[in-house]
């Protein structure tokens, strides 16, 4: 039976979980104000989707920025210093994804 929830319903957190149940992928949608900057982190046990799906922002990766519009979808590896800056009000849904073991 498939899961089905909307974004809009997700109103506890700036970082909510889409499916709170531990499962992988894991979803998170992220609600960011204008100029609204998360620190650099990392993601290392994750391949990670974001998705912008509404305003705009810079999301750096090891340093580098690359500007995001609405609609614009990244794939990247989370090993890489990762910090999202907003431009404007910004929500974008993030996925994170298991890597294989090797």
């Amino acid at each position: 039976m498939p899961e089905l929830t909307s974004l809009s319903d997700l109103t506890g957190t700036p970082h909510a979980e889409v499916f709170d149940d531990g499962g992988d992928p894991r979803a998170v949608r992220l609600q960011l104000e204008a100029d609204e900057r998360i620190p650099e982190h990392r993601h290392p046990e994750s391949n990670v989707v974001f998705q912008l799906l509404s305003g705009s922002l810079e999301l750096s990766l090891d340093g580098e920025p690359y500007e995001l519009e609405s609609g614009d979808l990244v794939r990247f590896d989370g090993d890489q210093d990762i910090s999202p800056h907003a431009l404007e009000e910004s929500t974008a849904v993030v996925v994170f994804a298991s890597k294989p073991k090797s």
